[in-house]
């Protein structure tokens, strides 16, 4: 029989545009709140009535609209009613406001994470949307994903969104292993944590609403998941049992802090698990978390990234009880570092995946571990190739 393929990625980064935290320059700036649509003259009509705002013109729940306050300024509204910055004339290349509203808005409603969802681009239009935004999380997840066809299950360990929005993404890119009940997920802090700074997400998350679409996501994919917050898989197949345990579930500890914690409610479930007839017949005994559990260095000549917010405030605790109940193999994702190790004093060994959107902070480009399960468990691991192409030069994008 052939070993059981396992693919161990982490954080996607999606979103509603594709824009990221991490890339603070090309965040898509929205206003807060969405505008008075009372206040919006439609295209056509007579001003008698002289709304602040008259409709020039409208594509795909996209609105272009002339601010009779602002001298007949052009605003940009989105399908949801925020409205969006237009680009000056020299970035757009184009006079007209109106024209450069049109193109701002066309630029994004493809690498809308919702659009590209309903109908994920060709190879050749992919190609063309990352030449003309390389950094785009939602382009350059669709771009990874047929590198991971030979994969009988996908495991995902945390932050499959950047602030809570884009899961349809996710399913749509990894739809063939969703239908056949083996896409796995565990949540990561971006994915259920809140920002001391803004994003573009729109309306504002709370903690309660990215919990909700969380476990909307995770009831896809016919996740069970206990009280504790862990869920339990077996491949006997492959003598293997697959735990995911929530490093967030005991909630945000500080708002300007992104420490995670397994809790002693999961450390019981596991132990509890691990009295069970799949863990004790199991060979291949996996255990998956977003928060590392032992620090990360950033790779050979770099400094260890600052744990300082980070890290998993009862890692001692878990690395304990992960050797007393003989776990083989702890998965995680959190800090965009691609490792294999087992650190001293630990009878389990780690892979820590890098993010398979925006690489590892070791400067290597975005991969994800390929484990093959069978009498041993052997990781590899696999690139995503990267085309070269221009740099986006909108600083919006």
């Amino acid at each position: 029989m052939p070993p059981l393929v396992l693919a161990h990625l982490s954080d996607l980064h999606v979103s509603t545009y594709g824009d990221t935290f991490h890339d603070r320059v090309r965040i898509v700036k929205r206003s807060a709140e969405p505008l008075d649509v009372g206040q919006v003259l439609p295209a056509g009509k007579a001003g008698a009535g002289q709304p602040r705002y008259e409709q020039v013109w409208q594509w795909q729940g996209w609105r272009g609209l002339r601010d009779r306050a602002r001298g007949g300024a052009a605003v940009l509204l989105d399908p949801d009613g925020y409205s969006h910055p237009v680009p000056p004339g020299p970035l757009m290349r184009r006079s007209d406001p109106q024209q450069r509203a049109a193109e701002r808005a066309r630029h994004l409603h493809v690498r809308r994470a919702t659009v590209l969802a309903e109908a994920p681009p060709a190879a050749q239009e992919l190609a063309s949307l990352l030449a003309a935004s390389p950094a785009n999380t939602n382009l350059r997840l669709l771009r990874a994903a047929p590198t991971l066809a030979g994969a009988d299950v996908l495991l995902i360990t945390g932050d499959l969104t950047d602030d809570g929005d884009g899961y349809e993404l996710v399913l749509a890119a990894f739809r063939s292993w969703a239908e056949r009940g083996r896409l796995l997920a565990i949540p990561g802090n971006h994915d259920l944590y809140l920002f001391p700074f803004g994003g573009s997400g729109r309306p504002r998350a709370t903690h309660q609403s990215k919990r909700a679409a969380w476990r909307e996501f995770a009831r896809r994919l016919g996740l069970e998941i206990g009280d504790s917050g862990a869920w339990v898989r077996c491949f006997p197949e492959a003598q293997t049992i697959l735990v995911g345990l929530d490093s967030c579930v005991g909630g945000q500890p500080r708002f300007y802090r992104h420490n995670g914690a397994i809790g002693k409610a999961q450390l019981s479930a596991l132990r509890q698990i691990a009295q069970g007839a799949d863990w004790r017949a199991a060979r291949h005994r996996i255990v998956a978390f977003h928060h590392h559990v032992v620090p990360l260095p950033q790779g050979i000549g770099r400094r260890a990234p600052s744990e300082i917010g980070m890290r998993l405030d009862d890692a001692q605790q878990v690395a304990e009880v992960l050797n007393e109940i003989g776990a083989t193999l702890v998965l995680h994702g959190h800090r965009h570092i691609s490792e294999a190790r087992q650190p001293a004093g630990c009878r389990f060994r780690l892979l820590a995946a890098p993010s398979l959107t925006l690489g590892c902070k070791s400067g290597d480009r975005p991969s994800y571990w390929r484990v093959e399960l069978d009498d041993r468990a052997d990781a590899q691991r696999v690139y995503v190739p990267v085309e070269a192409v221009p740099q986006d030069n909108d600083p919006e994008a």
